[in-house]
């Protein structure tokens, strides 16, 4: 499955159309060129999760412990005997006289009476028991708030724990892995309920993305065959004299089959992007594009467009195959859409955080941002870009819509951007 494409910008202003780029694919988890929506912090489910179920045991510890302070405060008649106090030493040594009818001291023989000492909390009236109890309940509630973020944090980690699945699930789908199943194990809820029907939609999208693509192929390798043939009479009837006018046919008819035959084989290799099963091998993007400007030295040459080179290394993981691919179309699009005399530069590089860029500008007709948000679409072409066809090899209209492919199978960003001056600036970014 492709990833989703990234949202494509609008002009604003008739004057700056053709200076607006055009975002074409967005990463998947590389973080480099986000949505344009930016949505503000949140915390995340679980931690949501566990202060609700704080706040809760909070909420009902303080209602407990506040029903249990007013009951205790305005029910009971409290009434707290004065304690027995013990006779005072004079201050001149001698005892303070006791009043009348108060017994005397005991005498030797009796025995003796012993006295607790005092304890550090000791409590006189009903006011120190009220304010005892309040801050006692103070600390309950701390601890129990406490308690319950800890007791949430982990029940909400184990309630939401399937929905990791689901997600890992979902990215894998993201990057193109549709035989990718959740096969959720436990009770039955609205969480396995949902990675079932998950799971089924990726086996419908698996063979409903199989047939199509199935059905490209088949149809890609129907059509060669004829294609061939005709082409292989063509060239015996282009060889035969025949009448000027007669020729002309023959060889308008010998182009077309070219362009029928080129067509056929961006199909076939369109569909066959996604199912490469190649090993990611490392490739340096300047060799490669080293070789494609060699092969395609005699085609710029003969229209007449000046090759700059600008080529730094560039490594990146990848499918050698696809990625030669990928700077064939852009270089073969470039030169073939490209006007008499113009120029072409290809540049590669790798920026701060590693990632490998691909920069090809080329002159020609002048673009406005809306049509070349569509070029890579099936069988798009620009204005003008048809009118140069006379002259020189025309596009089919599959070469972007390769190079998008490409791109998104190894989750990087294509970007478009006309030039004022006309032509095209492309810039593919491919994550470390």
């Amino acid at each position: 499955m492709q990833s989703t494409r990234g949202r494509r910008q609008q002009p604003t202003g008739r004057r700056r159309k053709a200076e607006r780029p055009t975002q074409v694919t967005s990463p998947t988890s590389d973080g480099s060129g986000k949505g344009a929506d930016i949505r503000r912090y949140r915390m995340t489910v679980r931690a949501r999760l566990a202060l609700t179920y704080s706040a809760l045991l909070t909420g009902t510890g303080g209602v407990m412990l506040t029903l249990i302070y007013v009951v205790l405060r305005f029910v009971p008649t409290y009434d707290f005997a004065p304690r027995a106090s013990q006779p005072a030493e004079s201050s001149v040594g001698g005892t303070v006289p006791l009043p009348a009818g108060t017994p005397g001291p005991l005498e030797p023989s009796s025995p003796a009476i012993a006295v607790e000492p005092a304890n550090a909390l000791l409590i006189n009236s009903p006011e120190q028991l009220f304010n005892l109890i309040l801050w006692v309940s103070v600390a309950v509630l701390v601890l129990l708030a406490i308690i319950g973020i800890a007791v949430g944090w982990i029940v909400a980690g184990q309630v939401l724990k399937p929905l990791q699945y689901i997600n890992t699930a979902v990215r894998r789908a993201a990057t193109g892995d549709l035989a990718h199943r959740i096969e959720l194990v436990g009770p039955k809820d609205e969480i396995s309920e949902l990675a079932v029907n998950f799971d089924d939609m990726l086996t419908q999208l698996e063979h409903s993305f199989t047939a199509s693509q199935r059905f490209a192929q088949n149809a890609s390798h129907e059509l060669r065959t004829p294609l061939a043939t005709t082409r292989a009479m063509l060239d015996v009837a282009l060889m035969a004299p025949s009448p000027p006018e007669q020729q002309q046919v023959l060889e308008r008819l010998r182009i077309m089959n070219e362009r029928s035959i080129e067509t056929v084989a961006a199909l076939l290799d369109l569909a066959s992007i996604e199912s490469s099963t190649a090993e990611p091998q490392n490739v340096d993007l300047a060799s490669v594009a080293s070789e494609v400007l060699a092969a395609c030295k005699g085609e710029a040459a003969e229209r007449g467009v000046v090759v700059d080179a600008r080529l730094a290394p560039a490594v990146v993981t990848g499918d050698p195959i696809l990625l030669r691919q990928l700077l064939a179309n852009l270089v073969h699009n470039a030169i073939r859409h490209n006007v008499e005399g113009g120029f072409l530069t290809v540049a590669t590089r790798t920026n701060r955080v590693n990632a490998a860029v691909i920069e090809v500008t080329n002159s020609g007709p002048v673009l406005d941002a809306d049509t070349v948000a569509q070029l890579t679409e099936p069988f798009r072409r620009g204005a003008g870009r048809t009118a140069a066809s006379g002259s020189g090899p025309r596009g089919h209209g599959l070469g972007l819509s390769i190079v998008q492919a490409i791109v998104e199978r190894h989750h990087g960003t294509l970007t478009l951007e006309p030039r004022a001056e006309g032509g095209l600036k492309v810039k593919v970014l491919i994550p470390a």
